[in-house]
C-alpha cells in the first residue's frame, strides 16, 4: 500500500485531516511515515500493514502510550485493526536530525539518563541472553577477514580478549531501553534530545543505549562526554562483534533490493573495532 490509510487515520483521530505528504523514512524502518496537517497542526503519522511492521508499530505505540518524558514526541492516536495500524504523534519541529551530530552531545547522554530512570511497560519484551558472536568468529574467521577491516594476525591476537570482554557484558535488567539509538533516530531541539522510532524497545540494561550512542557519535566524528561507563569496554567488544556477524548476513525480507543496511554496518564496525581496541589495549587496528 503506498496510499495513506485515510479510513483508520480518521478512526483514530475522530475526524478528517487537512492534508498529508509522504516522508522518505530513511534509516531501515519498516513502516510508511507521513506529515499530516490537522486543524490544530502538524502531526508525524507512521502506519503499517504487515506482520513485521506491525508487530513493531504496536511496540513502538506501548512505550508512547505507557511512558513520559521530554525524550519523547507527544502521543496522540493510535489505531490497530487486523493487520493494520497508524500512530500519530507530535511533529517535532525545528529540530536538528544528525548527522552531524551538534558540537555538544551532553543533551544526548542526559536523555538516556531519563529514559533509564522512566517505569518500562511490563509488556515490553526483555532482552534476551546473547550468545557470543566473536567465538562465532573465532569458528570461521575468513568471512570476517573477506571485509579487509582487520589483519589474520591483529584477529588471531585480540580473539581471546575480546570474547572475554563481550562474555562480561549484561543485557539484560529490567530498565528501559530503546535499543535502537544511532544518528537517525536522535533530534536536539531547544526541549532537550528527542528519540524516535521505539519498534525495537525492550526491558533490559541502560547500558545498551550508552553503548550504541557512544557509536554512533564515534561513527559521525562527534566527540563523546566523559561519562561515568565501567562497563564500556565489554559493550564495545560486544558491540563489535554484533556487527562483525550482522554485516555479513543476507539482507531481512523487509529491507530493499538497494539497501546499504549491510554496507553501514560494516562502516560502524570499523569504528567499533576501533573502540574496543582503544579499551582492550590490543594495538592498532590493522
Amino acid at each position: 500500500m503506498t496510499e495513506l490509510d485515510l479510513e483508520l487515520l480518521e478512526e483514530a483521530l475522530g475526524g478528517t485531516p487537512v492534508s498529508w505528504r509522504r516522508l522518505h523514512a530513511g534509516g531501515y524502518t519498516r513502516s510508511r511515515t507521513w506529515r499530516v496537517q490537522t486543524r490544530d497542526g502538524n502531526l508525524f503519522v507512521k502506519e503499517a500493514d504487515d506482520e513485521g511492521s506491525l508487530s513493531m508499530l504496536r511496540r513502538e505505540a506501548l512505550v508512547y502510550q505507557s511512558v513520559r518524558g521530554p525524550f519523547l514526541p507527544s502521543f496522540v492516536a493510535f489505531a490497530d485493526v487486523d493487520v493494520r495500524a497508524v500512530l500519530a504523534l507530535e511533529f517535532v519541529e525545528g529540530a536538528h536530525w544528525p548527522p552531524p551530530y551538534p558540537d555538544d552531545v551532553a543533551p544526548l547522554f542526559y536523555a538516556l539518563e531519563l529514559v533509564a530512570a522512566s517505569d518500562a511497560p511490563p509488556e515490553l519484551p526483555t532482552h534476551q541472553p546473547r550468545c557470543s558472536r566473536w567465538r562465532r568468529v573465532a569458528a570461521d574467521p575468513e568471512p570476517v577477514l573477506g571485509l579487509g577491516l582487520c589483519s589474520r594476525i591483529w584477529l588471531e591476537c585480540s580473539l581471546d580478549a575480546l570474547i572475554a570482554a563481550e562474555a562480561r557484558a549484561v543485557f539484560e535488567g529490567d530498565e528501559l531501553v530503546h535499543n535502537d539509538v544511532y544518528s537517525g533516530n536522535v533530534g536536539f531541539t531547544s526541549r532537550g534530545a528527542v528519540l524516535v522510532d521505539w519498534g525495537a524497545a525492550v526491558r533490559g540494561s541502560r547500558s545498551i543505549d550508552l553503548a550504541f550512542a557512544l557509536l554512533s557519535v564515534r561513527v559521525e566524528g562527534g566527540t563523546a562526554p566523559a561519562i561515568e561507563f565501567p562497563d564500556e569496554p565489554s559493550f564495545a567488544a560486544a558491540l563489535a562483534g554484533h556487527l562483525a556477524v550482522e554485516a555479513l548476513e543476507p539482507l531481512p525480507e523487509w529491507a530493499d533490493s538497494g539497501s546499504t543496511l549491510r554496507e553501514d554496518m560494516a562502516g560502524d564496525l570499523v569504528h567499533a573495532l576501533r573502540w574496543a581496541a582503544e579499551l582492550l589495549e590490543l594495538g592498532p587496528v590493522r
